[in-house]
This record gives structure tokens, sequence and C-alpha cells, in this order.
């Protein structure tokens, strides 16, 4: 049973920090403990995303879902990975994945924002630590930026408890993520050209933290079927919430998903 986020979103949206994490680890986890673990599933998602770019409304994103866990290889919603160690309920995996931060200035109604320079997906490369035990789930990434965005790099921790109840699986969870001087100020930094363009301060941004927390309902339906629903709340850094560009101390996420495992 594995339900993951498609890798590339319609609209900016901080869809990594946020939701794919999320959805990858519950199902995973989910995973863990089912009779009989599907290797491939497919399916659909809807995804409603909150920016923290100011002038975007929630955005709400019908997207498909694919999965795919081999022996070594596997992927996860955009992030390939081969697994180094995987033994005694610990995973060490070398990981390619997409960092889906993306600015188009003709998305937003912000008129400042509009005379600002677009920002595009990067992509990243790392190593992924997983460990289960009777006591929860604990995970934590590193990856670095490696597709000349201005370099930079991202870690994320989190531990989850999965509480199953009857069929049903829920899964509560609480992390952080940081994003380097490099990576925010890629996204959310104005420079001189800009600042003079749209009336904006010029702002350069530094590292940050953003803690979060977030809970995802599995539940079977059938024997190929299982549905999904995650909620996360995070705070942006202050990094984030300084910048010109960024509007409210919180982004909101959810998903919706329905996946078919063989």
């Amino acid at each position: 049973m594995q339900l993951r986020l498609p890798a590339f979103p319609r609209h900016p949206a901080a869809t990594l920090l946020a939701l794919l994490p999320m959805l990858a680890a519950s199902a995973a986890q989910a995973e863990d403990t089912a009779p009989a673990p599907k290797r491939t599933s497919v399916g659909l998602a809807v995804v409603a995303l909150k920016s923290p770019y100011a002038g975007y409304d929630t955005d709400t994103i019908p997207a498909p879902l694919i999965s795919y866990e081999g022996r070594s290889f596997y992927f996860r919603g955009g992030a390939m990975g081969y697994r180094l160690v995987n033994q005694g309920g610990t995973e060490l995996s070398a990981t390619l994945s997409p960092y889906m931060m993306r600015f188009k200035h003709r998305d937003t109604d912000n008129p400042q924002l509009r005379q600002l320079s677009n920002r595009s997906l990067s992509g990243m490369a790392g190593l992924a630590w997983r460990h289960s035990a009777d006591w929860g789930v604990v995970q934590a990434s590193a990856e670095a930026e490696v597709t000349g965005h201005g370099g930079g790099f991202a870690a994320d921790a989190r531990y989850s408890y999965p509480l199953p109840v009857g069929k049903v699986r829920l899964i509560p969870g609480v992390g952080v993520n940081y994003a380097s001087s490099k990576l925010n100020d890629y996204y959310f930094g104005v420079s001189q050209a800009e600042a003079l363009r749209s009336g904006l301060d010029r702002y350069e941004a530094g590292s940050g933290a953003s803690p979060y927390m977030d809970v995802t309902v599995v539940v079977p339906l059938g024997t190929h079927w299982t549905g999904t629903a995650s909620l996360r709340r995070s705070r942006l850094s202050d990094a984030v919430r300084d910048s010109p560009m960024t509007r409210g101390d919180y982004m909101d996420s959810a998903a919706f998903s329905l996946s078919y495992g063989f």
C-alpha cells in the first residue's frame, strides 16, 4: 500500500517541505505492518496548498500518484532512492529528489511581486535515514541542491507513532525542516535589481528552521485499494517570514488520495 504525491505541481507551493515527506512516511509505515505489501501502486490525489508567497490563494490541485518499491531501488512521489542499508528496521538510502518550491510572477495578484524574477524547481541529492521500532518511527534526511540555483542544502527530521484503530492506521507526527541561507535566498531573497524594479526592500534571506506537526489517516479499502487523508501545519522560519515576498506565519497543507496497489 503505497501512496505518493506527484513530482511536479502546477502552481508554486512548498510541497516538498509540507506534503511529500508526510505522505511518503505515512505510506511506508502503513506498509511495514501490511500482511502482503504491494510493490507498485497507482492512483489519484487531491492536494490543497497555502503558499507562503503573497498574493496566492489556497490552491487545490488534482494529480496522479505512482510508486514503486524494489529490492534496492525505489520511486516515491518524484523521489528516487537506492538503499545502502536495509536491516533490523533501519534503512539508509542515497536519494535524488525535487525541491518543489517554485515562484512564477504571473501567478500572483500582488503588483510588486509581479516585477520579480521567477524561481524554478530545484534538484536535490543526498542521504535519507529511517528507523522503525515499537516506540515509533524516526526519519532524517540531508540533501544538497545540484541544479545550479545558488547551491545550499536542506535537512529534515521527523518522529511519528502509528496508532492502529481497527483496520485504520492513524499516524501523528512532529518534525522540523531546515533550509540553508543559499537555498532560502534563491526562493525568498530580493536582489538589488528586483528591489529597484518592484519597490520592495532588498532582502538577503538567511538560514532557518521550520517546525511542523501533522496527522495522517490510512484506510484499507479492500485487497488492493487504499485511501489516505493527511494534514500538516508548518511554522515558517524567521528567514522566510521576514522576506517581503511572503505573508503570514504558517503554511497549511492537506492531501486526500486513493491508490491501487499490485
